[in-house]
This record gives structure tokens, sequence and C-alpha cells, in this order.
């Protein structure tokens, strides 16, 4: 194989690798409802960089808790509260747990 073939290999090599990623711009944020804007604020800022798998996820979680009814949402609020409250031991360990049940 001589050198210019090798350079073409290693280009087009290269290429394919980052063709999906430039394609690919994700979900763009004008794009979520104002509801899921509302739950996804604090991701605002770093949106744009999040994979489309992230972005994906995000919003499928910002729909299931729109559709809660609002008992179930303050249920959730408080959860979110209470973990935002351990330490990073306690964390871990519910972690752990959760990870556990699910199998």
């Amino acid at each position: 194989m001589n050198f210019r073939t090798l350079m073409i290999a290693l280009l087009l090599t290269c290429l394919a690798g980052t063709a999906p990623a430039l394609a690919d711009n994700g979900i763009p944020w004008q794009n979520l409802s104002n509801g899921e804007q509302e739950v996804l604020k604090k991701h605002r800022k770093d949106w744009s960089r999040l994979d489309r798998n992230k972005q994906s996820r995000l919003r499928q979680g910002a729909r299931k808790y729109l559709d809660l009814p609002p008992n179930k949402r303050e249920a959730v609020r408080r959860k979110r509260d209470e973990y935002k409250n351990m330490s990073p031991r306690e964390r871990e360990r519910l972690r752990k747990k959760y990870k556990h049940q699910k199998r």
C-alpha cells in the first residue's frame, strides 16, 4: 500500500467516525415544550453539550413527571429533597439498594 492510499484510508476512517456526531446535534432546547423546559431548567445551560441519548432520557423523565397527578409530583419533590440532603455515603447505599432491587 502506498502512502497516498494509506492517507486516504486514514482520512476516510476518521471521517466515518465523526460523521454521525457532526450530523446529530441533539434535541434543540426550543423543541421542548414549556413544561419540559421548566422541569429541565437546571440543564438549560449545558443542554446543547449533552449527547442525544442523555437529552432523550431527560426529556422522557420530564414527560413522565408532567403526567403525574399533583400529589405524586409533590412526593417526587420530597424524595428529591431528601436525596439532596443525604451524605455521599448515604447516597451510595441508596444507589446500591436501588441497583440490587432493579435486578
